[in-house]
């Protein structure tokens, strides 16, 4: 079953876009323009992406009306592989956004979970 996505913030003036699913944060790791939250139970809690605009190729002001998200988070025995999914009203067409980061936090059981919001 998925998880709530209960925070969804973009910050026009710094350009940096925040989600979170309110789980307490852990630790965050820094991979360049990006900072992943992570939870008590060491699972991906949030992201934040630092000049969002940039990064995922989309103008400020359509930043501001996202419609709805999805982050697949795939936790493998040596990695978890990330994917933000983000869909926009652009010129009245959805724009999905894919994100793929990979990163290790040492999970010993391969699991997969959904985070969406809508």
């Amino acid at each position: 079953m998925a998880r709530q996505i209960k925070t969804i913030d973009y910050d026009s003036n710094n350009d940096i876009f925040f989600i979170s699913d309110g789980e307490k944060v852990k630790a965050s790791l820094d991979i360049g323009d990006f900072v992943l939250d992570v939870s008590h139970k060491n699972l991906i809690c949030g992201i934040e992406i630092m000049d969002a605009s940039e990064n995922l190729g989309v103008p400020k002001e359509v930043l501001k009306s996202i419609q709805n998200m999805k982050m697949s988070v795939n936790y493998q025995t040596n990695h978890v592989y990330v994917l933000l999914m983000i869909v926009f009203k652009k010129k009245g067409k959805e724009v999905n956004v894919p994100i793929p980061l990979t990163l290790s936090l040492g999970h010993k059981v391969p699991r997969k979970e959904v985070l969406v919001y809508n």
